[in-house]
C-alpha cells in the first residue's frame, strides 16, 4: 500500500507535468491564439476518463465531455502509440486530441490536449460566424477519427483534416505542436511509471480525484441547505430573437450541488448556443471562485458537483445548432448565472466574474482566411471584491496575456491610435472595479470586417449598494464624428477611419460614500476619476478638499 505522502507527492507531480506540457505548447506555437491568448488546455485522464489534473480549469467540463466521447468512440479500439482526434463538444475550432498510455499490457491512462485552429471551413473564416443557423455553417464537424496509429501518421485522415482548412499549412504546425506535446508528455509520464511502478502511479490517480472531492463536498457542506435560483440574460443575439435568458437552479443538500439549467430559453438559430459540455465548463467557473484555489479542478469535484440541462435549450442545443460564440455569450452568462445563485447558497460577496466581449474580426480583402481579432484589444471589466478594488480583466480571463502594441503593429499594418485608461468608467464603491481601456485602432480601406458589438453595451454589474461600471461600445470615427458601430456584419468594410472599442468599466461593493478619502485622491491624480464625478458619487468637493 502507498504511502499518503507518496500519494500527495505524485499528486501534486501530476499537476506539475500538465502545467510543464502547456509552457512547451505555448513556447512552440504557431500562433498567437495559443502562444498569447493561451486558448488551449493540457490535461491527464484515467483509464475511465476522468480527468486527473488539467491546467486550464476554465474548460473541465468541456474537457471531460470530449474524453469521454473519444473513449466511447474508440472503446477496445485504442493501443499504445495510436492518437485520436475530435472537436465534438465545444466550436469547430477546437481540436481535442488524445493518447493512451500503456504499461506492460495495461491502460493505465491518457494524455490530453486541445488547441484552437484559426480556420476549419464554414462560411466565415475563422468559424465565427454571427449569423450562421446551423453548425456547417460555422466549420466541419469532425467525427472521432485516429490521425495516428501505433505510432506512425494515418495519412489520408490527417490530409482530409488539413484541406478542410483555408489554411493548411498553419493547420499542420498547430497539430504538430500537439503532437510533440503528447509525445513529450508521453515519455515524462512512462518514465514516471517506471520509477514508481504502475499500481502505484494507478492509486495517485484514484487518490487525486478522491482527494477533490473530499474537499469539495466539505466546503459545499458549510453552505446553507435549499435550492437557489440565478439567472442572467443575453440582451439580444445576431438572429433578432431578442433577449435570451439563462436560468440555473442551485440546489444545496447532502448529495452535494446540483445546478440545473433546464428553465433556460430555448435554443436560438445564431452562434450563441452553448453546448453542454461549454455550459458545465463555464457553471464550475463560478463554483470554482467559490471553492477557492484549495480545490482542484479535476473529476473529482464533477463528483461533487452536478450539472443538469435540457436538450434543445441555449444551454444544451441540438447537435445541428451554431454554437461559434458560445463559449463567449452565453458561457459569460451561465458563470455569472450561478455566481448569482451561489451568492445566496455560500452568504459569501462573490464578485462579477466575466467581462461582455464584443466580436470583431478583420481580414484583407485578398485572403478570407488570415482574420485578425481586434476583440483582444477588449481589456478590463473586473468587478471589486470587500477589501479590493478591481483591475484589469476579471480573474477567469487572466490566463490571456496582452497584446505587444509594438508587436501588433508590425504582424498587422493596422495602428493603434490609442490604449489608455478611459475616466470614470470604473463603477464606484467603497472599493471601485477596474477602469475600462479604451483602445482606438486605424482602419486601413482594405480589409473586411466581422462584427457583433451588442455584449459590449450592459455594464457591468454592482454589488452591495455600489454602482455599475459605465456601458461600454464599439465605435466608429466618421466624417460625422464617432458614431456606433453597426450591431452585426459579416465581412464587409466599414464606414469610418478609426475603430473605438471600450470595455464597461467593472461593478463596484459597498457604498460609494463610504470609499477611503486618500483612494479617491489617488484616483483624481491618476486621471481615473474627474472632479464632477467624485462630488457627484463621493460626496467629495476636490477643489475645497473636504465633503462636498
Amino acid at each position: 500500500m502507498t504511502a499518503p505522502v507518496d500519494l500527495e507527492i505524485l499528486r501534486t507531480t501530476l499537476v506539475a507535468h500538465t502545467g510543464e506540457t502547456a509552457a512547451m505548447l505555448a513556447h512552440a506555437a504557431a500562433v498567437t491564439e495559443i502562444s498569447e491568448s493561451r486558448d488551449f488546455c493540457v490535461a491527464i485522464a484515467d483509464a475511465r476518463g476522468g480527468i486527473v489534473a488539467t491546467d486550464n480549469p476554465a474548460q473541465l467540463g468541456s474537457l471531460a465531455s470530449s474524453v469521454a466521447g473519444l473513449l466511447d468512440y474508440f472503446e477496445f479500439d485504442l493501443k499504445d502509440g495510436d492518437v485520436v482526434l475530435t472537436n465534438g463538444g465545444t466550436r469547430v475550432s477546437d481540436l481535442t486530441l488524445l493518447t493512451p498510455l500503456v504499461s506492460g499490457n495495461e491502460l493505465l491512462l491518457h494524455l490530453v490536449v486541445r488547441v484552437p485552429v484559426r480556420d476549419l471551413g464554414g462560411q466565415v473564416g475563422g468559424n465565427r460566424y454571427p449569423i450562421a443557423t446551423e453548425l456547417l455553417a460555422e466549420g466541419v464537424p469532425v467525427t472521432p477519427v485516429k490521425i495516428q496509429r501505433l505510432g506512425r501518421p494515418s495519412r489520408d485522415v490527417r490530409t482530409t483534416l488539413v484541406l478542410n482548412s483555408r489554411r493548411p499549412q498553419e493547420t499542420e504546425r498547430i497539430l504538430d505542436g500537439a503532437l510533440a506535446a503528447l509525445a513529450s508528455a508521453h515519455r515524462r509520464l512512462g518514465a514516471l511509471v517506471a520509477g514508481r511502478g504502475a499500481a502505484t502511479v494507478r492509486s495517485a490517480l484514484e487518490y487525486t480525484q478522491d482527494y477533490s472531492e473530499r474537499l469539495a463536498r466539505a466546503a459545499i457542506s458549510r453552505w446553507k441547505c435549499g435550492s437557489f435560483p440565478g439567472s442572467a440574460t443575453i440582451p439580444g443575439e445576431p438572429s433578432g430573437g431578442g433577449p435570451v435568458a439563462i436560468r440555473v437552479q442551485a440546489t444545496v443538500d447532502s448529495a452535494g450541488l446540483t445546478l440545473d439549467f433546464s428553465e433556460s430559453d430555448d435554443q436560438r438559430p445564431s452562434f450563441v448556443n452553448c453546448p453542454e459540455g461549454v455550459t458545465a465548463s463555464c457553471a464550475l467557473r463560478a463554483v470554482l471562485a467559490c471553492l477557492g484555489d484549495s480545490v482542484p479542478a479535476d473529476s473529482g469535484l464533477l463528483r461533487a458537483v452536478r450539472v443538469v440541462t435540457r436538450p434543445g435549450t441555449i444551454t444544451h442545443p441540438t447537435p445541428s445548432a451554431p454554437v461559434g460564440w458560445g463559449g463567449e455569450h452565453g458561457g459569460n452568462e451561465v458563470t455569472e448565472a450561478v455566481a448569482a445563485a451561489l451568492r445566496s447558497a455560500t452568504g459569501a460577496p462573490v464578485p462579477v466574474l466575466t467581462a461582455p466581449r464584443p466580436l470583431v474580426l478583420s481580414r484583407t480583402r485578398a485572403d478570407r482566411s488570415d482574420q485578425t481579432d481586434l476583440g483582444r484589444w477588449a481589456v478590463g471589466g473586473a468587478g471589486a471584491a470587500p477589501g479590493f478594488d478591481g483591475w484589469g480583466g476579471p480573474a477567469l480571463s487572466a490566463r490571456a496575456l496582452l497584446p505587444s502594441v509594438e508587436q501588433w503593429e508590425a504582424e498587422h499594418r493596422m495602428r493603434v491610435h490609442r490604449l489608455e485608461f478611459a475616466a470614470d468608467t470604473a463603477g464606484a464603491g467603497r472599493w471601485t472595479g477596474a477602469p475600462g481601456v479604451e483602445a482606438v485602432l486605424e482602419l486601413p480601406p482594405d480589409r473586411r470586417y466581422t462584427l457583433w458589438t451588442e455584449p459590449a453595451g450592459p455594464p457591468a454589474a454592482a454589488l452591495a449598494g455600489a454602482v455599475a461600471g459605465r456601458p461600454g461600445e464599439v465605435s466608429l470615427h466618421t466624417e460625422n464624428g464617432w458614431e456606433p458601430a453597426p450591431a452585426t456584419a459579416v465581412e464587409r468594410p466599414l464606414d469610418g477611419d478609426l475603430l473605438r472599442i471600450l470595455l464597461p468599466g467593472g461593478g463596484g461593493h459597498g457604498d460609494p460614500r463610504t470609499r477611503d478619502r486618500a483612494a479617491v485622491a489617488a484616483d483624481l491624480a491618476d486621471g481615473l476619476l474627474t472632479a464632477d464625478r467624485a462630488r457627484a458619487v463621493y460626496g467629495i468637493d476636490p477643489e475645497r478638499g473636504s465633503d462636498a
